[in-house]
């Protein structure tokens, strides 16, 4: 801003501060000085934002800037995924009843309610308990998740969701880290003109729905006093254990043997080491691009009868294996 308007409006304020009532003067003032801060930081900030260096930088990482936002349009892809449950089947005619809390001091407690959800589950104190103890193992027997070969498919196919996503999440965060450190804005841009900031780099912030399936056993007294609850959230980790829990169990009940490895983190960790942390498609790897998002897919698709054996994953990058989809390309 020119010096001589900042002159001309300081004259003016010296002006009204010497009229005006010594009673209204302390307010006066602090509405002043809170107006020329603002004035100051505008100033900065457009000079910042029109700055030689903040300009090329913006130039050089267009390409960066891009890559990220596509990448964010492939993380808000992924949607809530839980395992599905028969158990809210015994609910199935709960409103041809009506339920009363007649006891004699009939209080209106929320905790009181029935929560009606296919991954909550209202039980005894005792169950609740034990499932804090043993969460695979009533995960299993409450959430109709009986242990075979049929539901340990269901639930890799669930690990991989939620291994894609974690990874790809993680990658984006990398990104976005990396980009803003490279403009390395100043402390007061970050504090009030954050969101500027992010719209002049054209940053493109995700909004996420995806959530770790999470199930809850939950204990609630008659009177509505006193609750427990046992919460299991399945992230990557978890679900890693849940599936070597279920082939276990598979495995001491003598079935027929399996003919795959299971579908964990680590065999995904593996195929990528083995591959090199390259993409079998296009070629690109972590060597050449430290952000690379890779994945491991099945060459022949689960759902065209495809095993998850070694020879039939290879390492994709995610674009590769987002056009893929479940084609097989010879």
């Amino acid at each position: 801003m020119n010096p001589f308007i900042v002159a001309l409006i300081l004259f003016i304020i010296f002006i009204a501060l010497a009229n005006i009532e010594a009673s209204l003067f302390s307010l006066t003032l602090a509405l002043i000085t809170y107006f020329l801060y603002r004035l100051i930081l505008y100033i900065l900030k457009e000079q910042y934002f029109n700055s030689e260096a903040f300009l090329n930088n913006r130039s050089q990482l267009s390409d960066a800037v891009k890559e990220y936002n596509e990448l964010a349009k492939y993380v808000s892809s992924f949607d809530i995924n839980n395992l599905q449950s028969k158990n809210l089947e015994r609910y199935d005619y709960k409103d041809l009843a009506i339920y009363e809390n007649t006891s004699l001091y009939n209080m209106n407690r929320d905790r009181n309610q029935k929560i009606f959800a296919s991954n909550f589950y209202q039980t005894s104190l005792s169950v609740v308990r034990r499932a804090s103890e043993e969460p695979l193992k009533y995960l299993c027997k409450y959430f109709d998740l009986k242990p075979n070969n049929e539901n340990l498919e269901l639930v890799e196919e669930l690990g991989e969701v939620i291994s894609k996503y974690t990874n790809a999440k993680q990658n984006l965060d990398d990104r976005f880290l990396k980009i803003q450190s490279s403009f390395n804005p100043p402390n007061f841009i970050i504090k009030h003109y954050y969101k500027e900031f992010l719209e002049k780099i054209a940053i493109k912030i995700p909004r996420i729905r995806f959530q770790y399936p999470t199930y809850i056993f939950e204990y609630v007294s008659a009177g509505g006093n006193s609750s427990q609850r046992t919460t299991i959230i399945l992230d990557e980790i978890t679900i890693d254990y849940l599936i070597r829990y279920i082939d276990r169990c598979i495995k001491d009940r003598k079935n027929a043997s399996r003919q795959r490895a299971l579908m964990t983190k680590k065999l995904r960790d593996f195929i990528k080491e083995r591959d090199n942390y390259t993409c079998q498609n296009c070629f690109a790897s972590t060597a050449e691009q430290s952000l690379l998002l890779l994945e491991v897919d099945h060459i022949i698709p689960v759902s065209k009868g495809g095993l998850s054996t070694e020879e039939n994953l290879q390492t994709l990058c995610w674009k590769c294996n987002r056009s893929k989809s479940d084609k097989i390309i010879s």
